[in-house]
């Protein structure tokens, strides 16, 4: 198993850098050449796990896809730095833009243009572990009682009705524990993520020391310090550190390449918003669940948790999304005059893995939309020129 390397800034520190995305200068790493107007061709391969094609061979009309790629290097959709396009199970479109780095690569030290940082979508792989450790017998189900998985000796505002939250609860983010991450900017002392890592070491004892202002089960509050306990519940249950569990479980038999974690300051991966990966990567991971848990003939993951996880759990109407389900969103995309069924991952700024089953696509972008308001674009772009681009 491989340790790796364990950056011990402060989550603190992590939320004043993300009101910031700037390029903070460094240029140890070669810059992608975009002086040259884009021409496609088949992906590299490189036996990371992925076949490779070319569009034309899978459906695609790469006469929409080529001017697509175009208008992202010459900023028409500004804010994008890689992107990803799988389709029957083959990459077909790998393309790197980024050509600086941001202060978000200074959590870990991240000297490597393809590695980027998958704020949010980092959820979602947590989710995954904890249905891996489900499926090894460390974990009964999701159902336990989620104060189950910790051995603090106390909590502060204590009351029975706690010992009701689930497993699945905190999967679904229905803790019903006081939280609100989203009424006020990751700057302002009345946001609970804010709160708690500016007054906190142990930002996991004080999520659970809040009180309890709802049934679990009844109200959606969006709560990145459950999907840090989330890690804290693997690492607990098999006894073995998560980053090293995540390498030997997940990215190991799926050849990812270098991942890495910001670490909180009890030394526990930010499953939150901390995992560094490589856009192909990524990609992987939404064929992964695309494919029922099954990566290049192994079942990494029963596909029972991803029929789970993939569930409404939680109803939704907003742009592009319908629901939530195990750290996972659902959502649809409006194509051949009807709606297509999607999920995927959400991080901010654009970190987005988007699956579409009807399809057999997973697109996989990575971006700075932090600041902008564009922070959908993955969705537009997918919706108004990928599917339209596919020759049924």
């Amino acid at each position: 198993m491989i340790n790796f390397k364990k950056k011990r800034l402060t989550f603190s520190a992590l939320l004043i850098l993300t009101v910031s995305a700037c390029s903070d200068g460094q240029t140890n790493a070669e810059p992608v050449d975009l002086t040259s107007p884009y021409e496609y061709k088949t992906p590299a391969y490189t036996d990371d796990g992925w076949q490779v094609g070319h569009l034309g061979d899978f459906g695609f009309d790469q006469s929409q896809i080529t001017p697509l790629i175009r208008q992202i290097e010459n900023g028409t959709f500004p804010g994008i730095e890689s992107i990803s396009i799988v389709r029957n199970n083959t990459l077909l479109l790998h393309k790197d833009f980024r050509t600086s780095f941001s202060q978000y690569d200074n959590w870990i030290g991240n000297d490597q243009l393809d590695h980027h940082v998958m704020h949010s979508t980092s959820k979602s792989f947590v989710s995954t572990l904890v249905g891996i450790a489900i499926e090894q017998g460390y974990i009964q189900d999701s159902q336990v009682p989620f104060y189950d998985f910790f051995d603090y000796p106390e909590y502060d505002n204590w009351t029975p009705e706690k010992q009701s939250i689930t497993l699945e609860n905190a999967l679904t983010m229905q803790l019903g524990i006081e939280w609100d991450e989203w009424s006020h900017p990751y700057t302002d002392e009345r946001n609970s993520l804010v709160n708690i890592v500016n007054n906190n070491h142990d930002y996991i004892k004080a999520l659970l020391d809040l009180p309890l202002t709802s049934q679990p089960g009844e109200l959606y509050a969006y709560n990145t310090a459950a999907s840090i306990a989330l890690g804290l519940v693997v690492e607990n249950s098999t006894g073995i550190a998560l980053e090293d569990y995540a390498e030997e479980y997940l990215f190991a038999p799926m050849q990812f390449e270098d991942a890495k974690w910001l670490m909180t300051p009890t030394d526990l991966p930010n499953a939150g918003s901390g995992l560094f990966l490589r856009t192909r990567d990524m990609a992987k991971f939404g064929q992964l669940y695309l494919d029922q848990g099954v990566w290049n003939g192994m079942q990494i993951i029963n596909s029972d948790w991803i029929e789970k996880s993939l569930q409404h759990a939680v109803i939704l109407n907003w742009d592009f999304t319908t629901g939530y389900g195990y750290q996972w969103w659902l959502g649809s995309f409006s194509a051949d005059n009807k709606l297509i069924p999607f999920y995927s991952t959400r991080g901010y700024g654009g970190q987005f893995i988007v699956i579409v089953p009807e399809y057999e696509l997973v697109v996989a972008f990575t971006g700075n939309n932090y600041e902008n308001d564009l922070y959908a674009s993955p969705f537009n772009l997918v919706e108004d020129y990928i599917l339209p681009a596919i020759v049924l």
